[in-house]
């Protein structure tokens, strides 16, 4: 088998949103979670899981648009590694997107339709995001989109983790997944 980076990111980022391997992908980690516990503020400080949802459905939304994006982008004058310079983010348009508050307000426990709704967007965007990695292929690959996707499976997986941790603290994690 002969796997190219993009098939590579496309199977990373289905293990991140509903294909569970060894680990949990986000669909089977928010499965079952109501308003009130989506809202629920853990002790000691830190965001709920709806503001979680909410800041990754942002991010997500934000990587179709830059990678639906045709606009022409300026070639890298070296030569990086396959994985490119994924470091710090260098522009003003990133500042101004990490000046953003990205996680919005905690929820409302009584309001369950709008949880169902962040749930909605976050599975739109999800299905969104794979049918535009479904798009590209390695020689359309550029160093910007190398570094952004990298970044976002690292940064979805980091979340899942919050979000199954949060859960087993309020006790709203199922028993018989343990």
């Amino acid at each position: 088998m002969n796997l190219g980076l993009m098939d590579i990111f496309r199977m990373e980022y289905d293990f991140c949103w509903d294909t569970e391997t060894w680990f949990l992908s986000l669909e089977p980690a928010l499965q079952g979670l109501n308003s009130a516990d989506a809202s629920w503020h853990p002790p000691g400080g830190g965001n709920t899981i709806w503001q979680t949802v909410n800041h990754l459905n942002y991010y997500n939304a934000l990587l179709v648009r830059q990678i639906n994006d045709t606009t022409p982008r300026k070639k890298g004058s070296t030569n990086k590694v396959a994985f490119g310079d994924i470091g710090e983010p260098d522009s003003e348009k990133w500042k101004a997107i990490l000046a953003e508050d990205t996680f919005g307000d905690i929820g409302d426990p009584a309001d369950s339709e709008k949880w169902e709704e962040v749930l909605a967007d976050a599975h739109l965007i999800c299905e969104d995001l794979r049918k535009s990695l479904a798009q590209v292929n390695d020689s359309q690959l550029e160093e910007e989109l190398v570094g952004g996707l990298a970044r976002q499976i690292l940064h979805t997986v980091y979340h899942i983790g919050q979000i199954v941790l949060i859960r087993k603290q309020q006790g709203s994690w199922p028993k018989e997944r343990e």
